[in-house]
């Protein structure tokens, strides 16, 4: 690695053996066997800790604990260590920490040299100066440590011609696999980990084969094989291939558009309708998200913890290998990724294919198979999944939430809550409270009052609200698990948005001003007031200016018009004014909210809901303004992150951009293809008893989304037949007024009234703000068709690795922890493709026991309702008296 970058490090300067060393030990990174050498990042850190006064110090480690008063990810036990330090070193008149605390251990990952005295003064202010050092060269999160550099090498190649080319080319693979099992349930996705590994032999390949043949161009040589594959050149092409992670959120408007057993509306089945609705989605969303790096990129305390393991990865494939012994452990990176990718690989036949009821593990069914309520309770296809030990499949495990690399406080929280909310709805099911008894407990369809699927046609005429017909047949009712979901999803809004104002307004007031002074100052620094290392090290770079965002925002809206203008989707003008206005207003706390946590919102339902009470009757205006509120808000958190890794990384802001343009087209381009062949190709496709799976769980939802709100609308579902789930927006303000004065407000003026009972105050706090009302509320929502047996796996292997291991063998953690993820989604995803094709589309079925137990009792496609349906033949109010 060359060590000429902006800092102009030189591993041979200045640093003691004894500095090195100690540094070394802090950071938690041991020599290399071979040669008894440190890393570069040792070095720098040590060079940098020895230029650190102590004064400097005290001050920035003051400032920081203040910025990182209410920072869920920063270390609990470091904030306590810093407290004490500063009032020790800084002379403060009362002692902030007890010197048990101090004693006891000196943060997450950095622990004093048991050799020495850690309450020395000299020690004291040794440990503060290596934290300014962290604060202001690196990152006070070890997370962010195990997977960046505090430097920049400027000298590897970058932004070449291998990284367009690969990079379209796996864009391309990775959009077809993942739109075409998108609508399988589990879905198997070819994710970033598993393009990652098969960029770096493509990269390889290419380096290897081809000759160095080329020629200058103003003194830049342009050639046919520009060397080694970079760290720079393979994270390029990872995040062009990102952008092919996720489908366009539009697909579910083109299937519950045309598929006969939604909507039957052929003209959607038009290739320059689905392309045009795929391209202004997108693109607004990537205009929006350029402008979110105020609150998403620039901030320390948005760590993004979703992006981390693609990181981990690319240094395991391309950093220097270095011997060394972590723990015990003496593998490289390298290798233990290629260990738990071929495990995983071989594995996953096994709960898949060979013996699916290690997947769903509902053997708590088998006891009684035909017993409804102990199916209702524990079962995992239909019930909610109350059992233990619910999976066996890692697939499974991770299909709710990421249990390695996501915050443990966020797992926590959504589980829990998920947890509680479960109970609601058993409560809601066994009083047969708005005749849910009558009713699967945990569906996401919607039902008429004999039971059946609700079947929309019969309530249209030239697909509108015809009231006759609707009399004639019955209103639309929902289980009790989409009662609970939908109400959590009201509660959620006000919630989210008020408590993140009152939490981190700083943030949201900083990156609003700065925005209207880029506005002012068209040629003004993005960086201009950023010290962070990170934002140093990348003013080298020129900068994506705002305009270009904003060019592209109104190119789109205009291109939204011609849309809604063109093809006959009964949506005016003006609602496209209103949903990107609404996506201006709760874009920052959702980005803010996704930054620290891991956990993505969107504003479906609150969108979906407006609309419906404006155009009633009006599915495919519905339709469409829900479709742009998610897309836009899911695109421009998505384009954050990928800026969040620019950052971390220290790549060209501007090649990023270019490059995720063209990776978003070709992306849609093809997305849009395969779900054209899908709906015309494919036989039984959604439905629920499809022989591969391709149920369409989502767009289930969409569909049943779509009729309570579009066609009948939610005066009708939610004023008269479910008056109380409006009253949960009412409920979601007062939360968080009342856990903002609990965690922020109330703490604070008892901090000034009683400044003697400081410690025991701050420690409350602490402890208070683990309780986060949003994940909770969050948590609560995921339910129909999902249940607790698609998390509880996954909170045993959070807790396991973000509790057990972290805390007991934090640089093992810190090596292997986001490679051993990244090797399991990997081999997950190539093993179900493999599988898919080889035995289960050619109709290979394995039929044993193993292979039917898990759906030959009541769980099966959901346990049947448990009240009889009254012998007038329908349960509900009569017609004279529906909604």
């Amino acid at each position: 690695m060359s060590s000429k970058d902006s800092f102009n490090i030189d591993p041979s300067i200045h640093e003691s053996p004894d500095v090195l060393g100690w540094i070394a030990y802090q950071l938690g990174i041991p020599p290399s066997e071979d040669t008894g050498d440190y890393p570069l990042e040792v070095h720098f850190m040590a060079e940098k800790f020895q230029e650190m006064t102590e004064a400097e110090a005290i001050d920035i480690v003051r400032k920081n604990l203040k910025y990182h008063s209410n920072d869920h990810n920063f270390s609990d036990h470091d904030r306590v260590l810093l407290t004490h330090l500063v009032a020790v070193v800084g002379g403060a008149n009362q002692p902030h920490e007890s010197e048990e605390h101090s004693h006891e251990e000196t943060g997450s990952d950095e622990k004093a040299d048991p050799e020495k005295d850690p309450t020395s003064e000299n020690e004291d202010v040794k440990l503060l100066r290596y934290w300014a050092t962290l604060f202001h060269w690196w990152s006070p999160y070890p997370e962010v440590r195990s997977v960046t550099d505090p430097y920049d090498d400027t000298e590897c190649t970058t932004e070449t011609w291998r990284v367009w080319v690969i990079g379209t080319i796996w864009v391309g693979i990775s959009a077809f696999v993942n739109q075409f099992f998108s609508l399988r349930m589990p879905h198997i996705t070819l994710t970033v980990s598993v393009c990652q590994l098969l960029l770096y032999p493509s990269g390889r390949l290419l380096q290897y084969c081809l000759p160095d043949w080329g020629f200058k161009v103003r003194g830049r040589r342009l050639t046919l094989n520009p060397g080694v594959w970079s760290q720079k050149e393979q994270l390029l092409a990872t995040i062009m291939v990102s952008c092919a992670s996720g489908t366009p959120y539009v697909t579910s408007n083109v299937l519950v558009q045309y598929l006969p057993r939604f909507y039957n509306q052929p003209w959607a089945n038009d290739y320059g309708y689905m392309f045009l609705l795929m391209l202004v989605t997108q693109m607004l969303g990537f205009g929006f998200g350029g402008l979110m790096k105020r609150v998403a990129v620039y901030p320390v305390k948005a760590m993004w913890p979703t992006l981390l393991p693609t990181l981990a990865v690319n240094r395991a494939l391309l950093a220097p290998r270095r011997k060394e012994i972590v723990d015990g452990w003496k593998v490289s990176r390298y290798t233990f990724f290629l260990a738990v990718f071929l495990f995983s690989f071989l594995y996953f036949w096994v709960p898949d294919y060979l013996m699916k009821f290690f997947s769903t593990f509902n053997w708590m069914t088998w006891i009684a198979p035909k017993n409804l309520d102990l199916a209702v309770v524990t079962g995992s296809i239909g019930g909610l999944g109350y059992n233990p030990i619910s999976s066996f499949d890692w697939n499974v495990a991770v299909s709710r939430f990421q249990p390695v690399f996501t915050p443990l406080f966020s797992n926590l929280n959504t589980y829990i809550a998920s947890l509680i909310s479960g109970l609601i709805i058993l409560a809601i099911y066994y009083t047969n409270n708005n005749w849910t008894g009558y009713i699967p407990i945990n569906s996401n369809r919607l039902f008429d009052n004999k039971g059946k699927s609700y079947d929309v046609k019969r309530i249209l005429t030239d697909y509108k609200f015809d009231d006759k017909k609707y009399r004639e047949y019955s209103p639309p009712y929902y289980s009790a698990g989409n009662l609970v979901s939908y109400g959590s999803s009201f509660c959620v809004y006000p919630l989210m948005f008020l408590y993140t104002v009152l939490m981190d307004w700083d943030i949201m007031k900083d990156a609003l001003m700065e925005m209207v002074k880029s506005i002012r100052h068209i040629t003004r620094s993005n960086y201009e007031g950023r010290d962070d290392p990170f934002s140093r090290r990348m003013r080298q770079y020129p900068e994506v200016p705002d305009w270009w965002f904003y060019l592209i925002l109104i190119i789109m809206f205009g291109l939204s018009i011609a849309l809604v203008e063109h093809w006959p989707m009964q949506t005016p003008v003006w609602t496209l004014v209103f949903i990107i206005g609404l996506v201006g207003i709760f874009l920052l706390p959702l980005t803010i909210i996704q930054g620290y946590s891991g956990v993505q919102m969107s504003l479906n339902y609150l969108s979906e809901l407006i609309i419906g009470y404006a155009l009633p009757g009006q599915f495919m205006a519905l339709n469409f303004v829900k479709a742009m509120g998610v897309q836009i808000s899911t695109q421009a958190q998505h384009y954050a992150n990928d800026q969040k890794l620019t950052h971390y990384a220290h790549l060209p802001p501007r090649s990023i951009f270019w490059l995720q343009l063209w990776a978003t087209l070709v992306n849609g381009l093809i997305c849009m293809g395969v779900v054209k062949f899908q709906i015309t190709s494919i036989d039984d496709l959604c439905d629920p008893k499809n022989k591969d799976r391709f149920t369409c769980p989502g767009d289930t939802t969409f569909f049943s989304a779509s009729v309570a709100w579009g066609i009948i609308g939610p005066k009708k579902m939610f004023d008269h037949q479910y008056p109380i789930l409006k009253w949960m927006f009412l409920l979601g303000t007062v939360l968080a007024l009342v856990f903002y004065a609990a965690q922020e407000l109330i703490p604070n003026l008892m901090m000034k009234k009683y400044p003697h009972k400081t410690v025991q105050i701050e420690n409350f706090k602490r402890k208070a703000l683990m309780f986060n009302p949003i994940l909770f509320c969050h948590g609560c929502i995921d339910w129909a068709p999902y249940n607790l047996s698609y998390k509880t796996t996954g909170i045993y292997i959070a807790i396991f690795f973000n509790y057990y291991l972290k805390n007991r063998f934090m640089n093992w953690w810190r090596k292997y922890a986001y490679v051993f993820s990244a090797g399991m989604d990997t081999g997950i995803a190539l093993s179900a493709i493999i599988i898919f094709f080889s035995v289960e589309y050619v109709k290979h079925e394995l039929k044993w026991w193993g292979n039917t137990v898990s759906n030959a009792g009541a769980d099966n496609n959901g346990p049947p309702a448990r009240l009889p349906i009254p012998k007038i033949g329908y349960f509900g109010p009569d017609s004279a008296h529906y909604p």
